[in-house]
């Protein structure tokens, strides 16, 4: 079992790395002010695959090199922090831009291409591969340990991506004009292909 401690730190960590709005949130802002909330759905599934795929390899490839280097798994994480540093750096500095991907439509495509985009999202990279070592003592990772971390994120990334989608889908429906809807789809066309740019040149 994780300590209390550090699973409420992996919690409070996680919740503000998914709330900070990057090429997964603003393709799922998108794809709701596009397609509607339902689309949204199938979308933050995707997103939690994503990411249960990062964590797992994260926890599981970190807890073998930490077993094998011992001591040496210091340098790992001092590594971990200057790339956190550098991260900070650029989004302090990064001009403020829209970046996302194609409304999908079906569930499935939905599904698949936010699944790609949060493979793809440096933030979920980063957060990982270098903040999460931090939080959670990996060399003493146990199947209960595992289960506990799958549970936040079966948990926070839902609660927090569908809340930007209901919030962008309440915007949706205040529009309904055919004029403002085409212009929505438009924005929202607008937005997504650049998220696309975005993660392809990350």
């Amino acid at each position: 079992m994780i300590s209390w401690h550090s699973y409420v730190l992996y919690c409070t960590f996680y919740a503000i790395c998914i709330a900070v709005p990057g090429p997964g949130v603003i393709a799922m802002v998108a794809r709701s002010l596009g397609s509607g909330f339902g689309k949204a759905i199938p979308a933050a599934i995707g997103t939690l695959v994503g990411d249960l795929v990062w964590m797992t390899l994260s926890a599981f490839g970190l807890a073998g090199l930490a077993a094998a280097m011992g001591a040496w798994f210091l340098v790992v994480k001092y590594a971990g922090a200057l790339y956190l540093l550098s991260m900070g750096y650029k989004y302090w500095t990064a001009e403020v831009s829209e970046m996302p991907e194609i409304v999908p439509a079906t569930a499935s495509q939905s599904f698949f291409s936010q699944l790609s985009v949060t493979l793809g999202n440096p933030k979920a990279m980063g957060f990982f591969l270098a903040v999460f070592p931090q939080v959670v003592d990996l060399r003493h990772l146990n199947a209960a340990g595992y289960l506990q971390l799958v549970a936040a994120t079966a948990v926070l990334i839902p609660s927090i991506m569908l809340a930007y989608a209901g919030a962008a889908a309440q915007v949706r429906n205040f529009l309904t004009s055919q004029r403002a809807r085409k212009n929505v789809n438009r924005t929202a066309a607008v937005i997504m292909i650049g998220a696309g740019a975005g993660v392809a040149v990350s």
